[in-house]
């Protein structure tokens, strides 16, 4: 990405606080900055896993990140960062769609002064960027319930974090090796790309994957950092000798608190999953033990492996559950959508798919729905979209969904069905039946695997 002037001031905020876009000179301070901010307050452990992480963000170029996207709040007259957070942009995929999205990240403000609503000035700027930038989302991952002041809403699911013994997994015994587990090359990237995108297909809403990404993702982040990972390439083998790739594996090794992480696995071909599974999970622990015997610890080893992939993930058809049982509960992303009419009308030929492959084939009439105090309201030809009326206001009698607050985004992104909503909100509707099912039929729950985004 093109950088910008360095040290552009964005505004002044009195005080003495300003508030401006990073340089590449910032990254060192920055670094440090982050490591205290983010300190492990119990053990007094400096955040060094973040510090790198935002290292690499303001020291280097960055597919998805403009240095001038980097935000700091500085105390010009004690000389001192105050707050700080970055702001990526971002292709994802609803169904098929692409559309735009902005990821705020690596949110953080100094103890002396919070509670000055330094978090909100910086939010407000994101948002403006994402008005004039044309993003349909904003999307973060953070504190329990914190980011709902800034009208975001939990609406995708985040990684499970299932955990599980090593010793679970199956190891090799004399049997022929079919599979093997090589290091990446440059040269893989077009093939990791193709693959990450296929798998798309599963999931709701993903990102998409670009070459230059999947490199940076790759090769090109410091490997003490929080978000680093390693890429290994699963491939049919004889002997010794490997063969056609025909899988991916994401995942790290962090020996100093005993655990191996699986971030990402996939394959080319559907069948894959059951002929290389067992295989893949044998090479993991070949993994484990070679990242053990490197760090020379005796005191250290991978004990654990934590899984960030989605309950319905192929993989756990095929582990033999030495996976582990997925979660009852697991946690999620915020999401914020501020025009939900313009979103609705980019997605509409995933709606109209969905209608034409249903009971509501030739549906012609309108379906009003109430977010808040505002309302929209479908209007359908024949089982086409053929309007989506933004209206400022809507009486609650008049509609025939209601959905208070942010509750109807849970909906739209498919991480609860509409059965849920109810549920959970009692003064949430959908009525008569007809309209109810036929909202269904537009915005079924269905599992979206974001375990993999550029950061």
């Amino acid at each position: 990405m093109n950088q910008k002037s360095p040290n552009k001031i964005i505004e002044d905020l009195g005080d003495g606080l300003i508030m401006r876009s990073a340089a590449r000179e910032d990254a060192d301070a920055l670094a440090e900055f982050c490591s205290q901010v983010f300190m492990h307050e119990e053990s007094g452990t400096e955040a060094w896993w973040i510090a790198e992480w935002i290292r690499d963000l303001t020291s280097k170029p960055h597919p998805t990140l403009n240095i001038d996207d980097v935000i700091i709040v500085e105390d010009v007259e004690k000389g001192r960062y105050a707050s700080t957070t970055t702001y990526l942009s971002q292709t994802w995929t609803y169904d098929g769609i692409e559309f735009q999205v902005g990821h705020p990240e690596i949110v953080g403000t100094h103890r002396d002064y919070r509670n000055r609503g330094l978090v909100r000035k910086q939010f407000d700027l994101m948002h403006r960027w994402a008005s004039e930038r044309g993003h349909d989302v904003q999307v973060v991952l953070g504190i329990p319930s914190y980011y709902r002041q800034f009208g975001y809403e939990y609406a995708l699911p985040a990684e499970t974090n299932l955990h599980a013994p090593i010793t679970s997994f199956p190891r090799w015994g004399n049997e022929k090796r079919n599979f093997r587990l090589r290091e990446t090359t440059i040269d893989d990237v077009p093939f990791i790309t193709r693959v990450l995108n296929a798998s798309n297909d599963r999931s709701m809403v993903s990102p998409v994957f670009r070459e230059d990404e999947v490199k940076y993702l790759t090769f090109d982040r410091h490997e003490r950092s929080a978000v680093c990972h390693k890429t290994a390439i699963l491939c049919k083998s004889d002997g010794d000798n490997f063969g056609d790739p025909i899988g991916v594996l994401m995942y790290a090794m962090t020996i100093a608190i005993d655990l191996g992480v699986m971030l990402r696995v996939e394959m080319t071909e559907p069948r894959y999953w059951r002929e290389a599974v067992p295989a893949l999970l044998k090479e993991f622990v070949e993994l484990a033990e070679k990242a053990t015997k490197d760090a020379n610890d005796p005191d250290r080893e991978i004990k654990t492996v934590r899984q960030d992939m989605q309950p319905d993930h192929p993989i756990y058809l095929f582990d033999e559950d030495a996976l582990g049982n997925p979660p009852d509960r697991q946690y999620a992303w915020y999401v914020r959508v501020p025009d939900i009419p313009r979103f609705l009308s980019k997605i509409t030929p995933v709606l109209e798919r969905r209608i034409a492959n249903s009971i509501h084939a030739a549906f012609t009439g309108s379906l009003k729905i109430q977010l808040e105090r505002k309302g929209v309201i479908l209007k359908f030809e024949k089982g086409k979209i053929v309007e989506i009326e933004n209206t400022p206001s809507m009486h609650w009698e008049e509609a025939n969904a209601r959905f208070p607050a942010n509750t109807f985004l849970p909906v739209l992104f498919g991480m609860r069905s509409i059965d849920e909503a109810l549920d959970a909100h009692p003064d949430a509707k959908a009525a008569p039946k007809s309209d109810r099912h036929l909202l269904e039929t537009m915005f079924p729950k269905r599992s979206s695997d974001l375990s993999l985004t550029l950061t």
